[in-house]
């Protein structure tokens, strides 16, 4: 069985967020809570993986019932950070203004919105190369050709 929080920390090594981090310290829980949240809903995105992603609880923690590779682990965790990168394009705070200049602040925050939503296209497509590598990876496994 693999722990979330191994996947966590995989994801944690390229997320940069002082929000989180002080989550973390603050409320620990919250923070698994959270990470649970864009894990579970990052699963969907690993549409080709050939081990089961079904999970349980005990006690406190959260774990896969399958043993999961690195490359499974790495994958997941990457979902996690398209998840969590996701949040930010949506924020309204992006939205609302925060300089006097009406037309300095609308050029500002397109082309700050357009370089967020290049920037996560580039994660799907990483994610996208990853599935695929790893599916190369596990020919034999695929349902294709002749695997479970």
């Amino acid at each position: 069985m693999v722990d979330f929080e191994e996947i966590y920390d995989l994801a944690k090594v390229t997320m940069i967020d002082y929000k989180l981090d002080n989550l973390a310290i603050r409320d620990y829980d919250a923070f698994l809570t959270y990470f649970r949240s864009l894990l579970t809903a990052g699963m969907t995105e690993f549409f080709g993986c050939l081990t089961s992603l079904d999970y349980t609880k005990v006690g406190d923690k959260y774990y896969f019932t399958s043993d999961l590779s690195q490359q499974e682990k790495a994958i997941l965790a990457k979902t996690i950070v398209i998840k969590w990168f996701e949040q930010h394009i949506q924020d309204v705070v992006v939205f609302q203004p925060h300089m006097s200049s009406k037309n300095f602040k609308q050029l500002q925050e397109s082309q700050s919105l357009k370089q967020k939503s290049e920037y996560k296209d580039k994660l799907m497509e990483e994610l996208s190369r990853d599935i695929t590598n790893y599916q190369m990876a596990n020919i034999s496994k695929l349902p294709f050709f002749g695997g479970a």
